[in-house]
């Protein structure tokens, strides 16, 4: 069992990808996969969630009873900004900007989100960074190997087209299960396989 995740939602585009992420652990809650879910949110992700999916994200995360605490990037009085709290947690932020990579990278914790996520790098949990900017700078790559190199996994949001997608949510999909597979999480969906290749090959 995963004892406990954060999922952070920062302002890059691609606000989908955390969303559908959320969605699946509360199945996986509902089995008894994950313990606790919570979110932290930037005002970054506030505006974005205006522009593509048409709402108010404080709103839209409240209809998610799974979560056990959904908190700002200026709520300090979480206790998730205490590692003592989140020292068994794996924290997932999606989609992650090249500003909180940046933070990450450097050590600065002045929102919670980077605080949050810092913490699950200091206590040697596992943390996902679901980047979505392009195109990248050296800068930009150089932040994300010092990262790597802390043990921090960068996964691009790069759906595969292996198993044919027709819909935006089949790409979303695909990320939502590649992240489930980085967390640990038992969680049945398609796989590439020789069979995919024959379907294509046969059409």
């Amino acid at each position: 069992m995963i004892k406990g995740i954060v999922v952070g939602l920062s302002g890059a585009s691609g606000l989908i990808y955390g969303l559908k992420f959320i969605e699946a652990l509360c199945s996986l809650k509902k089995e008894g996969v994950v313990g606790e879910a919570y979110v932290v949110y930037t005002s970054g992700a506030l505006n974005v969630a205006k522009y593509e999916v048409g709402g108010d994200l404080v709103e839209l995360l409240s209809g998610y009873e799974c979560l056990n605490g959904v908190y700002s990037d200026s709520d300090w009085s979480s206790p998730l900004a205490s590692s003592s709290n989140t020292v068994e947690f794996t924290g997932v932020v999606a989609p992650c900007s090249m500003d909180v990579v940046a933070n990450l990278a450097n050590g600065i914790q002045h929102r919670l989100l980077e605080r949050v996520m810092y913490n699950v790098v200091r206590t040697g949990r596992k943390l996902i960074l679901v980047i979505r900017e392009t195109p990248l700078t050296t800068i930009d790559l150089e932040n994300m190997l010092k990262l790597s190199r802390m043990g921090v996994t960068i996964a691009p949001a790069s759906p595969g087209f292996y198993l044919n997608p027709k819909t935006i949510d089949d790409l979303v999909n695909f990320m939502t299960w590649k992240i489930l597979d980085l967390i640990g999480a038992e969680y049945k969906h398609p796989r590439w396989s020789s069979q995919n290749k024959n379907n294509r090959e046969n059409k």
